[in-house]
């Protein structure tokens, strides 16, 4: 675990360091989101579209073109037939790239990354911790001052023993920041 922890903290420095040349004008931002998780593969085979939340936290270099994002996920998909769920809590360290002219009022955007997830079974004692990639597109639509509304979907997939888990996490939520 805590090998996995230094992964995604090295990981996290990179993005960081690829969006640094513009260090003297780039602007952070934070947010918060929430949605639908939609199994797909085997893990459809036994868990039932779910939710997710989430907080991120970015930084977008000068141009607003490149960007480093850091998400953290909580996931829950109840399995079918009832008597528990899978839940899954992580983080991904993302690229962000946000084409186009600024300022627009309205942004689409395309971002990937790796991470790592805890996978949790109510039916299985034990829990692992593995690594996931993943990769995605969203739209991003300035309201205010500072203040956004992004959706956003992505595939995510976590490699567990045995077979991976994949998923279609998509979420809408706001962003307060740099524009």
């Amino acid at each position: 675990m805590r090998r996995k922890l230094v992964g995604l903290a090295v990981t996290t420095l990179l993005i960081g360091a690829a969006a640094r040349p513009a260090a003297a004008q780039a602007r952070g931002y934070v947010g918060l989101g929430a949605g639908v998780n939609i199994p797909v593969g085997d893990f459809k085979n036994f868990n039932k579209t779910g939710w997710l939340g989430e907080l991120i936290a970015g930084v977008t270099g000068k141009s607003g073109v490149l960007g480093g994002r850091i998400d953290g996920m909580y996931l829950h998909n109840t399995f079918k037939g009832g008597g528990g769920a899978t839940k899954l809590f992580g983080a991904n360290a993302d690229l962000v790239v946000t084409p186009g002219k600024r300022p627009a009022k309205v942004h689409p955007y395309v971002l990937g990354g790796v991470g790592f997830f805890n996978v949790k079974n109510d039916d299985d004692p034990n829990d692992q911790t593995k690594f996931a990639w993943n990769a995605g597109a969203g739209l991003q639509v300035h309201t205010g001052n500072k203040l956004d509304v992004f959706l956003e979907g992505r595939v995510l997939s976590i490699s567990t023993t045995g077979s991976s888990i994949h998923m279609i996490p998509i979420a809408v939520g706001l962003r307060w920041g740099g524009i």
